[in-house]
């Protein structure tokens, strides 16, 4: 009889979930998406681009990376494209440059900040960014020669 008593004691024990492992998830911050507001354009550190070109911004929800365009201005054929990246004290970060009428540059979020890799070669040295500038050089004018219609006596 004591150990029916023992035994419908025990019985509710037996029966209970009991904990064998605490599971811990980190959950990384987000950068805010890629947009004039976090990532706004300013003046190119020279003054011998020039800012005609179109600057744009890609993204996804909760990024861990981004790409920056730089698009030539229409019908201006440049010689040369560039981007800059900025830190909050006004210094260049990192410059992309190419030839061609595009440019694109990838830039990355660390720990809720958007960062640029300081290096080109992969190593893992990101700096944190708060502006670009997109511009372009050596532009030239597009010649559309006699257009139908638009010849003045």
């Amino acid at each position: 009889m004591l150990f029916a008593i023992v035994l419908v004691t025990l019985l509710p024990l037996y029966q209970a979930c009991v904990p064998t492992q605490t599971i811990t998830t980190t959950t990384t911050p987000c950068c805010a998406m890629l947009s004039q507001t976090t990532l706004p354009k300013r003046n190119p550190s020279s003054s011998t681009f020039e800012q005609c070109s179109i600057l744009r911004r890609l993204s996804s929800t909760c990024p861990v990376d981004g790409i920056i365009f730089c698009d030539a201005a229409p019908d201006t054929n440049p010689a040369r494209m560039q981007i800059e990246v900025f830190n909050a004290a006004g210094g260049v970060v990192r410059t992309y440059t190419n030839t061609g009428n595009t440019l694109a540059a990838t830039v990355y979020c660390r720990n809720g900040v958007w960062t640029a890799r300081v290096s080109s070669t992969g190593t893992d040295q990101f700096v944190p960014i708060t502006s670009v500038s997109c511009a372009q050089d050596g532009s030239t004018g597009t010649d559309l020669g006699y257009v139908i219609g638009q010849a003045v006596n």
